[in-house]
Order: structure tokens, then sequence, then C-alpha cells
């Protein structure tokens, strides 16, 4: 929800959400000269930390409402730690935002501006947010990358040697590639840890091993990190080896 009537009721009434407090659009209307805010409140979680946030409506009321913390990063107020790092993850995944957890009960997010960095602790007994702090700059480590394997297409990719009856009817579930060169790795199977089987485009094009590490350490030649395509559908390896032999021949 957004700016409703003061007189109106509000899917947080009768919530016991602690930190819950309205913006007084008539405040803000002589202040700033908002007319359109006369009369209208606006809901706002405040934590420990000082931190304010927008509290939006969810549609499952269990959830206490979804948290605006900045851009797209938007997670509900109830809820596990570790089901707010996957969806903190699809997130990114989408808008180049970046989470980790730390510990067993907090969640570090980066956004893509400088101000974008907030540190998430959970009450992990209550299942709820318990605090979110804006990490300060000389406080904040270096961003780190976006994973080149999520943790969704991991769990998906078969393990190693269990496609070999398929042979080139396999199919690639990821495709990697250097942004600044014809360098392109697909994967269809993965052994859990660093080491990928499946079709390698670059002098030749080659079925063959290749490794997570070496892909997340390697640069094209003119300095840019080796992406994922993320828009890239399965396909299998026999098509995808004969449509890069027939761009070799160009």
């Amino acid at each position: 929800m957004g700016w409703s009537k003061k007189e109106e009721p509000t899917p947080f009434d009768g919530m016991p959400l602690s930190g819950l407090f309205f913006l007084d659009g008539d405040i803000l209307a002589r202040l700033w000269g908002r007319d359109w805010t006369a009369g209208e409140k606006f809901p706002m979680i405040a934590f420990p930390s000082g931190e304010e946030f927008e509290i939006w409506e969810s549609s499952n009321p269990e959830r206490g409402g979804i948290v605006h913390i900045f851009g797209e990063m938007d997670l509900p107020l109830k809820g596990a730690r570790d089901e707010a790092y996957s969806q903190a993850c699809y997130v990114g995944e989408q808008c180049g935002y970046v989470a980790r957890k730390i510990g067993e009960n907090q969640l570090e997010v980066w956004g893509n501006d400088d101000d974008e960095h907030f540190l998430i602790t959970y009450n992990n007994e209550a299942g709820e947010i318990q605090d979110i702090a804006k990490v300060k700059p000389e406080q904040s480590a270096p961003r780190p990358r976006i994973p080149l394997l999520p943790d969704e297409i991991r769990a998906q990719l078969p393990p190693l040697y269990s496609g070999e009856e398929q042979g080139l009817e396999a199919k690639a579930l990821v495709k990697f590639f250097t942004p600044d060169s014809n360098w392109t790795w697909y994967a269809s199977e993965f052994d859990g840890e660093d080491t990928f089987f499946g079709l390698v485009s670059g002098f030749e094009v080659e079925l063959g091993y290749f490794s997570l590490s070496e892909l997340e350490s390697v640069h094209g030649p003119l300095g840019l990190p080796i992406e994922r395509d993320k828009f890239f559908e399965p396909t299998n390896l026999r098509e995808l080896q004969e449509q890069h032999r027939r761009d070799h021949l160009r």
C-alpha cells in the first residue's frame, strides 16, 4: 500500500509490528508544499539502528508486510533468514545486486549505488527481521562479484559422467562467455565443487572439462570478467556444436 486517507483503516492495524509508524501527510504538505499528501498517511517502520523504511502490504498477512530496502530489494518482515536470502539472490540476479549470508542470522545486501549496502539481522526464534543497519563506507568490505553459478542452477546441473549415454543429446543448462572476445563455455554436468563438463568454443569447438574457479579468475583481452548468459535456454550439445562450427567457418 502507499498513501491512504488518515481515517481509513490499514492492513497493519492490529498487527503487533514493533517500529511501525505513519508519515503525516499534513506535515509534509506544509513543509514541502505537497498538497496532495494533505489528509493522507504513509506506513513506515523504524529499526533499532535508527534506519527507517517504507513498509508495504503483503498478499500474505503472515509476512507482516514487505520492507522496501532499496531499488527492487523488497523483503518480507517475517520469515526465515535463508528464505530471505533466496529471494534476495533472485532479485539480485535480475538487478545486479549481491547478497550473502553472515553467520546464522544475518544477511548482507549490496545494491548498485554506494549507499545501497545494508546488514539485515534476523531473530531466528521469532522468524522476523530484527534490525536493518546501513554499512558505513569505512566498515564496508569490497563488494563481491555476482556469483557466476547461482545456487539454483548449481542444483539443477547433473553430476559428472551422468550424461555419458546421452552423448551430444545431453543438454547444456548454463552458458558462460567473455564480453570482449569470442570464447564461450556451455556446461551440461558439474561435480558440485569446481569441475564442469560441456562444450567449449574458443580457438576450436570441442567437448571437455573446465573449472568454475578458472572462469571466475580469467579476464578477456580488454580486462572484462567472464559472465553468465542470463537469457540462455537449455540446448543440447549437438545443436551448440553445429552452430559454433558454422560460425568458425565464416
